[in-house]
């Protein structure tokens, strides 16, 4: 036992299940089953995880009623029994990997996409999903479920959690937050029912009580039950109150629920000037809400019986040890950090923290799955969801020279692969540290997770012995008196050109994030992510800001969580938005512009900025290509765009070399 994290490295329990220790893989949707069914990328995906030193792993939303129930065409499904062979493969393969294996098992409700399950959803009442920025999703109306057809999902819940346990899993999880027909019924905004499943507490949790007690009688008291709970939710659209949560705790317990993973929800089309993107979220943000559960117990019980299973931004190892040892929460939860680092726990374990690769809180891995119903990606591991999930680094046939022309995390990725495969690396980069443009990316207010990623690419380069040089522009010849045997350009981007008169008196965006001053009223031009975060930057600072963007919409390249909040924050700064406008030149007092309906006005400015995008800066690589042999051009300089699509750049390339 590791004597820095004795609590967080100790051995847990739910139910009657013992842990290795007190870490639990929270549920994720990955969006990567094949029509339901367990495939190779599933297997693999969860084979790594365990392998990893996890001490329970709660396997993805599964549905128990396609394709009703359905939220993805990548979910996986177990209401036949059809799809058991294969649960019993993932059951295996953790189990091999030394966790502990859970389903959680699932309904969407009035969540699911009429194109995904061909019908009209149902629901509790007949009340339509609302906008949350924190999910999108709004959808259309759903139909009511009759007293029949209720029962008849409970029995369907409770026949998935029998073939749950013929498949050799340990327990399942109900699932009952989120946009999904478990919170559907527990919130007096979504369930407006007037018979016995709706109207006070006690009937919004009938569906759930009814749903435990069958699944004990079918599978036993050594069977593990968790319920996923939100304890409560906020916003206008918000239906659990702190005080429902309390009562749902204390009945939960009651009926011999194991564990409840503790959770809020918000329901809100509008994200405010204090709402934080993920970027931004502290450590173990939902341990504090356990703590409420677990003295609310106390209080109304008497005593707290129950697992209760915190985190939130979990991978911290020191935050979670805190959280354990403080009685805040009985076991940790980890999420994002461990499609990030799939042996987050053994790296811990070892004492190599500095080796974990962090998440930084960017969102691509909800923005892809659950609002576009894709496999989810991740901005550091370019294994996550792309093809079978496959680990493995094969080494090198034949050593080679590799040279890297910049070490953004494109370039570092693909020297990191190389070098892991046996190859000598040698990567350049005309600034004076490492990053490229995560560098500049934290700058932006509530953006200092993405800082995290830094520190991690210096040492995967310590770590694999790749020779760097900073602080030197590589030119064309000095490739070429290197002799290296293949070649990677990762030189990343340039700003774009505005062609406007009067262009020359603007600076760049990026310039600004870098530190060049402003003056105190400033107008940006293009309303993209940079432009609005740049934007945010300068308001924070007191300055008088004023975006002019081309199109309808504002940061338009942002996911759509982290679009919505930065928007919020833009109103809340009081920062002028002009859409639809074009630029049509600037003065030394004035940025004159055409406005939507064609009339021609002009905004004062002091400052002008110029965030138009960007271009890719592929001049070396285009002087080269026909000099070198094998020589790659990647990441931003191919046009990568985003996190990624850069480090699945950069481990692609490295594999080839």
């Amino acid at each position: 036992m590791s004597v820095k994290y004795p609590n967080l490295l100790s051995p847990g329990k739910i139910g009657k299940v013992e842990l290795r220790n007190k870490t639990v893989m929270a549920a994720m949707g990955m969006s990567q089953a094949e029509n339901g069914f367990v495939n190779k990328a599933v297997l693999n995906h969860y084979a790594e995880r365990a392998k990893g030193g996890v001490g329970a792993i709660i396997v993805e939303v599964t549905c128990v009623d396609s394709p009703l129930g359905l939220n993805t065409k990548g979910m996986l499904v177990i209401d036949d029994d059809k799809y058991i062979p294969g649960m019993a493969q993932l059951a295996d393969v953790i189990h091999k990997g030394g966790s502990k294996a859970f389903l959680q098992i699932s309904h969407t409700g009035r969540g699911a996409r009429r194109k995904i399950i061909g019908d009209q959803p149902v629901g509790p009442s007949a009340v339509a999903m609302p906008y949350s920025y924190m999910m999108g999703l709004a959808n259309e109306t759903p139909r009511a479920l009759t007293i029949d057809e209720i029962k008849n999902i409970e029995e369907k819940y409770a026949q998935a959690a029998l073939r749950a346990k013929k498949a050799g899993f340990d327990g399942v999880e109900i699932h009952a937050v989120g946009y999904y027909l478990g919170q559907q019924f527990l919130s007096k905004t979504a369930n407006i029912r007037t018979d016995e499943y709706g109207g006070s507490r006690e009937n919004r949790l009938r569906f759930h009580l009814n749903i435990i007690k069958r699944i004990r009688e079918l599978c036993g008291e050594d069977f593990a039950v968790i319920v996923k709970l939100s304890v409560m939710e906020m916003g206008k659209d918000g239906g659990i109150s702190m005080i429902d949560g309390l009562y749902y705790c204390k009945e939960l317990q009651k009926a011999g629920v194991d564990a409840i993973e503790v959770l809020a929800g918000i329901w809100s089309d509008e994200a405010g000037k204090n709402q934080k993107p993920e970027s931004a979220y502290s450590d173990c943000m939902a341990v504090a809400l356990c703590l409420v559960m677990k003295i609310g117990l106390m209080l109304t019980a008497g005593k707290k019986k129950i697992t209760l299973i915190g985190g939130g931004r979990a991978q911290n190892p020191v935050a979670s040890e805190k959280a354990l040892a403080s009685g805040q929460c009985d076991l940790i939860f980890i999420g994002h950090g461990l499609l990030a680092q799939p042996d987050l726990v053994n790296l811990i374990a070892e004492g190599r923290e500095d080796e974990i690769r962090p998440c930084i809180g960017c969102g691509h891995c909800i923005n892809h799955q659950l609002q576009h119903g894709e496999r989810a990606v991740c901005s550091g591991n370019a294994v996550l969801a792309r093809g079978d999930n496959d680990h493995t680094i094969i080494p090198a046939e034949t050593k080679k020279k590799v040279v890297v022309i910049g070490a953004g995390v494109a370039g570092v990725e693909a020297a990191r692969i190389a070098a892991m495969r046996g190859h000598t690396v040698d990567i350049y980069d005309a600034a004076n540290e490492v990053g490229g443009q995560l560098n500049l990316a934290c700058k932006p207010p509530f953006k200092q997770h993405l800082g995290l990623m830094k520190p991690y690419l210096e040492r995967q380069l310590e770590l694999h012995g790749v020779n760097v040089y900073l602080g030197k522009k590589i030119t064309k010849e000095d490739v070429l008196a290197m002799n290296a045997d293949a070649v990677v350009c990762a030189t990343g981007i340039k700003p774009a050109t505005l062609p406007v008169e009067g262009a020359e008196r603007a600076v760049n965006a990026l310039d600004i994030l870098n530190g060049t001053s402003s003056g105190k009223n400033v107008v940006v031009i293009g309303g993209g992510s940079i432009g609005c975060e740049t934007a945010e930057f300068l308001a924070k600072q007191g300055k008088k800001v004023s975006v002019i963007e081309m199109t309808d919409a504002l940061a338009g390249n942002t996911g759509k969580t982290a679009q919505t909040i930065l928007l919020g924050h833009l109103k809340g700064n009081k920062v002028d938005i002009l859409t639809e406008c074009r630029v049509e030149k600037i003065t030394s007092t004035d940025v004159v512009y055409k406005s939507k309906d064609g009339k021609t006005c002009s905004v004062k400015a002091d400052t002008v900025v110029v965030a138009t995008g960007t271009r890719p800066e592929a001049s070396l690589y285009e002087s080269l290509k026909d000099e070198i042999k094998e020589i790659y051009n990647i990441g931003d300089s191919n046009g990568g765009g985003i996190i990624p699509n850069a480090v699945y750049d950069g481990y692609t390339v490295g594999n080839m070399i």
